[in-house]
């Protein structure tokens, strides 16, 4: 539903931002080489991937409170839409 569509039909209608929400955004700390500059400081292959999970961890808990905080802003809305995996 396009936000003109939800005009017609008189549907109050927000989008989550798709750039916060997207794969890559979430997914990239998995996918780092260990040489990247963030797991530089860790010498071992061990510590470089329990960097790499951390980040992750953190990344994912960024990800999941601002859909947290989205959800509970807009609780008097009758649509929300989750853009995801557009290319």
């Amino acid at each position: 539903m396009q936000t003109y569509d939800a005009i017609i039909i008189k549907k109050k209608v927000r989008y989550l931002d798709p750039a916060a929400i997207c794969e890559a955004a979430h997914a990239s700390p998995k996918w780092m080489p260990d040489t990247d500059d963030y797991l530089k400081p860790f010498p071992t292959k061990k510590e470089k991937q329990k960097a790499r999970k951390k980040f992750h961890d953190e990344t994912i808990s960024n990800v999941a409170a601002y859909i947290s905080l989205m959800m509970t802003r807009w609780e008097d809305m009758d649509v929300i839409y989750a853009p995801y995996h557009i290319q």
